[in-house]
This record gives C-alpha cells, sequence and structure tokens, in this order.
C-alpha cells in the first residue's frame, strides 16, 4: 500500500530537509531485541521463519476445493506497499475465494514495514535483497505446501518492485512463480530528480544511512490522493502498521529499484498483468506504457487502465472490477 506517507515523487525535496532532518537522529525509536526463532525456515499457521531464522506474520485465504485431491490449482503470494501490511489484500482474497473453486491467497508481512515484529526495524532495510531473499524462503514453504499448484506473485506499489526484482535476480535453486501480477507500479522517480540532487542525497545516505526523514516534510505540504473519497487516507495514520518515518537508505533502495523497472521488465518470461489507474499521483499513464512495452514480444502480457482510479486500486471505487479483471485473469492464465 502507498499513501502518503510514501511520496516517492517527493524524493527531489530531500536535500532541502536533510539539516533538518538531522536533528531527528537522536530521536531513533528504542531498540528492541527479537530473540530468533532456530531452525530452519519453517512454515507455522499464522508465521514463517525467513532465511535469517527472523519472523514474520501472514494472511491467508483459502478455498474449500481444489483439484481432485484437494490442492488449489493456483496459489497467489501477495507482497504489500509501503506503510501497509498483510490485510491490505483482504478485500481481494475474499473476492477470489468466491469467483474461484481452486485458489489459495497467501499474504506474508514485509520486512521493515509496520507490522515486522522487530520494531527498531521498521521503516528501515539494510538492503533491497533481504526482501528478495524473504520472498524466495515463503514462496519455497508454500511450494513444499501446495507442490501441485502454480505460483503467481501479486505485488501491489512498492511490492512491484520486490516482485519484480526478486524475479529477474532469482539466484540458482529457486523456482520462478507461473505468473505476475504488477498493481499500481512504481516506475518514474529519477527522471523529476536533477543531477545535483540526485548526488547531494547519495552523499547523504552514505553519511547517514539511517537518518529517518518524515515524509510529511518531504511533500513540502503536498497531500496526495490515493483514493477518490480519501476516506482510507485519513484513516492510514490511526493503523497500527503506520511508519511516521523512513531512512534514507530504504527510500533510496526504492528509487533505484524503480529507475530498473524496465530493465526488469526485459527479462520476464512468464505471464503477466499490469493494472494502473489514470489518477495515480506516483506514476504516469505514459510511463507505466513504457514499462509495459518492455516486457518481451513472446510474454503474455496484458494491461488493464482504469481512467478514473487512483493509486490505492485495491481501496478505490472501482475496486470491483478490478477483481473481476484479475479473476478473469486467472482464469485465462496458461
Amino acid at each position: 500500500m502507498m499513501n502518503s506517507r510514501l511520496s516517492l515523487h517527493a524524493l527531489p525535496h530531500l536535500v532541502v530537509v536533510i539539516a533538518m532532518a538531522a536533528v531527528m537522529t537522536s530521536c531513533h525509536p528504542p531498540i528492541h531485541v527479537i530473540p530468533q526463532v532456530k531452525g530452519l525456515p519453517k512454515l507455522a499457521s499464522t508465521h514463517y521463519v525467513s532465511y535469517d531464522s527472523d519472523k514474520f506474520g501472514y494472511r491467508k485465504w483459502l478455498s474449500k476445493r481444489g483439484d481432485k485431491k484437494g490442492s488449489p490449482e493456483t496459489v497467489i503470494i501477495g507482497v504489500h506497499g509501503i506503510s501497509g501490511y498483510s490485510g491490505d489484500y483482504e478485500n481481494m482474497g475474499k473476492h477470489l475465494m468466491k469467483q474461484h473453486q481452486a485458489v489459495a491467497f497467501y499474504a506474508p508481512e514485509t520486512r521493515g514495514q509496520g507490522m515486522d515484529f522487530d520494531q527498531s526495524r521498521r521503516g528501515d532495510i539494510r538492503s533491497a535483497k533481504e526482501w528478495y531473499k524473504d520472498l524466495y524462503t515463503f514462496t519455497r514453504l508454500i511450494r513444499k505446501l501446495h507442490p501441485r499448484s502454480k505460483i503467481v506473485w501479486f505485488g501491489e506499489s512498492m511490492g512491484s518492485l520486490i516482485v519484480m526484482h526478486a524475479y529477474s535476480s532469482m539466484p540458482a535453486g529457486e523456482v520462478h512463480p507461473d505468473g505476475l501480477i504488477v498493481s499500481s507500479p512504481i516506475v518514474d522517480v529519477k527522471s523529476r530528480l536533477p543531477a545535483w540532487k540526485l548526488m547531494a542525497i547519495r552523499v547523504s545516505r552514505m553519511l547517514m544511512p539511517k537518518l529517518r526523514i518524515s515524509l510529511e516534510s518531504l511533500s513540502e505540504g503536498e497531500r496526495p490522493v490515493v483514493t477518490k473519497d480519501d476516506i482510507h487516507e485519513k484513516q492510514a495514520a490511526k493503523n497500527p502498521w503506520y511508519i511516521r518515518r523512513y531512512t534514507l537508505r530504504l527510500l533510496l533502495e526504492l528509487g533505484d529499484m524503480a529507475s530498473d523497472m524496465g530493465q526488469k521488465a526485459a527479462r520476464v518470461q512468464c505471464p503477466v498483468l499490469v493494472l494502473h489507474g489514470g489518477k495515480d499521483i506516483f506514476t504516469r499513464e505514459a510511463s507505466v506504457e513504457r514499462f509495459y512495452q518492455q516486457f518481451p514480444v513472446g510474454v503474455d502480457k496484458t494491461r488493464k487502465f482504469y481512467p478514473g482510479s487512483y493509486h490505492l486500486l485495491m481501496y478505490d471505487h472501482d475496486r470491483d472490477k478490478i477483481f473481476r479483471d484479475v479473476s478473469s485473469w486467472l482464469k485465462k492464465m496458461k
């Protein structure tokens, strides 16, 4: 999920607030030591143990029927956006349970986001590779549970960055998903950032990688609208998973990932569905179209454009149509 806390397009204003933000370094939240769970990666009923023995929660929506042996034909793994949590997929999960007799939906919590058990890590990430490794690990555990099922990665907003990069960075021994769904992809950040500001930001990250910036301060008073009625926006700050400040290194990881999305698309070899709203303030329609055209010619690709929809498609007024489009695509997926 991405809301006004994100404002990736506001990164150009980062240099303006670096000096002010420096005084915040003494206000970091206290460090909470979370004991690691010993043992190999494993899947429990409400959490999983990842590659480094850290524990993360997840949610699931399961159909009552499957194939002849009771397994779902397709398992979707949803990766949520920044300042989001696994429950962002609840509406989608419930819809698919009604429309598909053989689909399962799993949504893990994302490392460094608001439902990370390690509270000191919320709003930070050492490297984007940690996200990829978590996704590989969770996918491997789900494949073990559902060995005959097709696997589809569903990434929303920041989650779209994670699934696209994880796909193209797949190490030997891992298995690619059978399909990709990319919702509200972030593909255009650096085009708005002057070279000198980019250099200043990178220097700041080297000097103060853990400096936390209030995303409201980055937007210089601008409050992005992410749904038509804006109700979700007003509720977001009250959520327990809301993160008030993010580290420089996390924000710039996202910026770098967004800049490489076209290159990552060129390496995809599975069916892909791209969902995008015409009123998405974070990525222009033309930028999404360029990104979409980077998928190889032989790939089964579909783009669904919703002219009146905003960034948070699964919360917006056209969500029922979006759910139907996802459902139809799943039925046609080769």
